[in-house]
């Protein structure tokens, strides 16, 4: 008797354990594998160096992480796990690169209004420091990629973006 109950008590259990299991792994692993596409795994400053080796910036400086409030005042640094920033020390030009990578794809895109203003700001400056260099703020690239933010101020704003994105395939 007592191996008749446990051997039903075996089976109610399996099919329990089997109906269970259902669509939810295949439903998680879809959603993993987004999560997983939408994010992209990059070193800021070999972006930043590559766009360099190619488009120079006169005295270009890198700013670091701890700068970051001076020059983009509206950036949140929540999420924000790497970034490389240059820009034209002297300020006498406009020109800047940067590179920001996030957590995730909602905070680059929250992150990207803030490099807009700083766009903006910048327009305001040198369209009468120096109207020449107006043609690198009207053709800026301020692009988001999943999780990263592409950002530049160059002579060649198209060249730019082509290497930026080179590195997330």
């Amino acid at each position: 008797m007592k191996k008749r109950f446990f051997a039903a008590f075996m089976a109610v259990l399996c099919l329990s354990a089997a109906s269970c299991g259902g669509d939810a792994p295949a439903s998680n692993t879809t959603v993993e594998a987004k999560t997983v596409a939408s994010k992209i795994e990059l070193n800021a400053s070999e972006v930043t160096e590559a766009v360099l080796s190619e488009i120079s910036i006169n005295s270009a400086i890198e700013k670091k992480m701890d700068s970051l409030e001076a020059y983009f005042p509206d950036l949140s640094l929540e999420g924000l796990t790497d970034v490389s920033y240059y820009m034209c020390a002297s300020g006498a030009y406009p020109d800047e690169i940067g590179v920001f990578v996030f957590d995730s794809a909602d905070l680059a895109e929250t992150g990207k209004a803030a490099i807009e203003s700083r766009l903006e700001k910048q327009k305001t400056t040198y369209e009468s420091y120096t109207p020449e260099e107006m043609y690198k703020l009207e053709d800026a690239v301020v692009e988001v990629n999943a999780n990263c933010i592409f950002y530049a101020v160059t002579e060649n704003n198209s060249r730019a973006a082509e290497i930026m994105n080179s590195f997330i395939g």
